[in-house]
């Protein structure tokens, strides 16, 4: 019976084998090589991130970072940027105005024109336009040197106390930035020379007498001042006074303690190899004449008994051990010990 085929346009042309078979046609392979290649590459990617987490990605001591450590490093950079933002430019940074309890977007923040900053280094209370009192001023001071030396040390006006000062080798400066010899004595350090500063620790003019009126003589030996100006008006015994920053104005009886380590007060003056240096500065009186230089020298105390204030003297002839009091106005000299 005849088949009726129906032929496409494109026939296809059928082989056969030798016994008459039609042989199969062989079609092409595709080219696998991309996917290969890819696939590896992708391998490899894998391999180089299991590395890199497993023994590259490590903090300095070997750990791998955790979430806590993460937080510090960050918790740390902001800390480092936060001592630089001073959001209203008083020169204090943000966080430590939060910390003084001043508004760090208001420079001036009790309004009486003056910016938060120049306040605290006149010795101001930014917030209620009085002084500080020398307890408040004392801690300011604290703060403000715990958070940031560098400002502190802008602030005061002085050199940083260091934590590693060798008493009778390094020198100390006043606010003015006079330089001052140590010595120690016993347990004792002490300035080697009288104070001769012109301003108070919170920066502000102070009087100072010079012998004579004469300003070269308080280069040599030191300024004279009455008590409440040595005090810096304090009536703390002990107290910082004009002293430079870590030294105050000495107790009756650290000059006694002094003492207990000299065969006679003579020792004290300048040659001595106690090393005290006492000079023969001379005194002011309270009618401002000056009389004994060169045969006596009167060093106020931080001591007040009964209502009168402990001076000692020094002289070519005080060879006692003596104390005396004196009226609050006469000039005297000055000598700090260390804290």
């Amino acid at each position: 019976m005849e088949q009726n085929t129906q032929l496409s346009d494109n026939p296809v042309e059928i082989k056969l084998d030798g016994e008459g078979e039609p042989i199969s046609p062989k079609f092409k392979k595709k080219n696998n090589k991309k996917i290969i290649l890819l696939i590896i590459l992708i391998l490899i990617i894998i391999s180089a991130g299991t590395v890199y987490f497993l023994f590259l990605n490590k903090n300095d001591d070997g750990k791998l970072p955790s979430k806590e450590n993460v937080e510090v490093i960050e918790n740390k950079e902001v800390a480092e940027v936060d001592k630089i933002i001073d959001s209203d430019q008083d020169e204090l940074p943000d966080y430590l105005e939060k910390i003084l309890g001043t508004d760090e977007n208001n420079s001036d923040t009790d309004g009486d024109g003056y910016n938060d900053f120049e306040e605290i280094r006149n010795g101001y209370n930014p917030l209620n336009e009085k002084k500080f009192k020398e307890g408040e001023w004392g801690e300011i001071k604290e703060i403000i040197k715990n958070e940031d030396e560098k400002l502190f040390g802008e602030i005061v006006g002085v050199n940083i106390v260091d934590s590693d000062f060798i008493c009778g080798t390094d020198t100390v400066n006043d606010i003015d930035g006079n330089t001052y010899n140590t010595v120690q004595i016993g347990e004792q350090c002490w300035l080697k020379e009288n104070l001769k500063v012109t301003k108070n620790p919170a920066g502000e003019a102070i009087t100072r007498y010079c012998y004579d009126n004469d300003p070269s003589i308080c280069e040599t030996d030191g300024g004279l001042y009455d008590w409440n100006t040595t005090m810096n008006n304090s009536t703390t015994e002990g107290a910082q006074g004009i002293c430079p920053d870590g030294w105050h104005v000495f107790t009756d009886a650290q000059w006694q303690d002094l003492l207990n380590k000299v065969v006679n007060v003579i020792d004290l003056k300048v040659g001595n190899s106690i090393g005290f240096e006492g000079i023969l500065s001379g005194i002011r009186n309270i009618n401002g004449s000056f009389n004994g230089r060169y045969t006596a020298s009167i060093f106020w105390t931080s001591t007040v008994e009964e209502g009168s204030v402990w001076s000692r003297p020094l002289g070519d002839n005080i060879s006692k051990i003596i104390r005396l009091t004196n009226d609050k106005k006469s000039g005297f000299s000055v000598r700090c010990l260390k804290d």
